[in-house]
């Protein structure tokens, strides 16, 4: 019986493992999440889009917590974040991650140049830990608020 027992837990702790694996969001999500927010952003004006990323549930999945959206001005304030709507308001030009990247200026620069993916480390609401990120940006100007840069990210384990 023990030898067979121990088999069956090794499959099911490895099928659980890919369970868990098929379940994190990929970074195509989060390239098809900025394209919706731009086209939202878009079609019902700034104040609208940012008050339903901060607080609404269109742009959020209980399935995957760490995928949001957040926005930001070209200087680098902060307008809207389904992350953690604290930050709204704030000026996080000099944000840095854990290995002192400056990670919103990647990002703008990236978002700047056509779209574009940065990898940084910052706080996962689906873990409550810091982990590997990697973020995707790009700019809309076709806004009533002028240019901002709309993004988004997927976490990835650490190794």
């Amino acid at each position: 019986m023990k030898r067979l027992l121990l088999p069956a837990l090794a499959v099911a702790a490895l099928l659980a493992g890919t369970e868990a694996f098929a379940q994190a969001a990929t970074l195509d999500q989060a390239k098809d999440l900025v394209k919706k927010g731009r086209a939202y952003l878009r079609d019902n004006g700034c104040e609208k889009t940012f008050k339903e990323i901060n607080e609404g549930s269109m742009f959020k999945n209980a399935s995957y917590k760490e995928l949001y959206l957040y926005v930001y001005d070209k200087n680098l304030t902060n307008l809207a974040h389904g992350g953690n709507p604290r930050l709204v308001g704030k000026d996080l030009k000099e944000m840095r991650d854990t290995k002192g990247r400056l990670l919103n200026q990647e990002l703008l620069k990236a978002a700047m140049d056509g779209g574009g993916a940065v990898e940084f480390d910052f706080l996962n609401p689906g873990t409550g830990n810091v982990d590997p990120k990697i973020g995707w940006a790009e700019m809309e100007t076709k806004t009533n608020c002028g240019p901002v840069m709309i993004g988004s990210g997927v976490y990835r384990p650490k190794k």
